[in-house]
């Protein structure tokens, strides 16, 4: 019963914090949502911070499990993975239910890099540098790693545009931004 109870507070606060505002919701909030003592929190997460933390955990792991999952079955090319991903963004911003990135919120609303959340919203993002950087050395040529930056930053402007504006259509002009620098990328290493 209390590993139920634990993930069933923990969706409750994901829903909440990833649609609502970490700090816009307080854990009174989450606890009359959930149903759950207060003890339910403190003994499984110690404290509001560390319910967010484990919220942008399980965020994480799902986020993942789609993105490779959606990246392998558009495509089985890096160059083709690359651009797919901007298509799966897409994708992502259409969906029922699409809150935004949880991580870049949460970066914002705890800007100390120290901080626990900020820590863990990091993290999340070093995992997608390193999914780029992991795609565009199987492309090969003269510096993956800058080309592996530059599809970083079109990534994360996306879902940042998509997020402000609330509309899909960044993914589609940042997919368009994406082939130009990979035609560009293949014609510079075939020189």
């Amino acid at each position: 019963m209390a590993v139920r109870k634990r993930e069933h507070l923990l969706q409750v606060a994901q829903r909440m914090f990833c649609g609502i505002g970490f700090h816009a919701v307080s854990i009174d909030d989450i606890l009359a949502e959930a149903g759950v003592a207060r003890m339910t929190v403190y003994k499984n997460f110690g404290s509001k911070d560390g319910l967010i933390v484990a919220t942008l955990r399980q965020e994480d792991k799902a986020f993942r499990q789609w993105l490779t999952s959606t990246i392998e079955a558009l495509s089985s090319k890096p160059e083709d993975r690359i651009l797919a991903l901007f298509v799966a963004l897409h994708e992502r911003f259409t969906a029922e239910g699409y809150y935004g990135c949880a991580f870049i919120r949460a970066s914002i609303e705890f800007p100390d890099p120290r901080h626990p959340v900020h820590r863990a919203a990091r993290e999340h993002k070093e995992m997608i540098r390193s999914y780029l950087r992991g795609l565009t050395e199987q492309v090969g040529g003269r510096n993956p790693l800058a080309l592996a930056e530059q599809l970083y930053l079109l990534f994360e402007g996306a879902i940042t545009a998509s997020q402000l504006h609330g509309e899909p259509w960044p993914a589609h002009y940042a997919r368009e931004a994406a082939e130009h620098l990979v035609a560009a990328y293949k014609g510079q290493k075939q020189a």
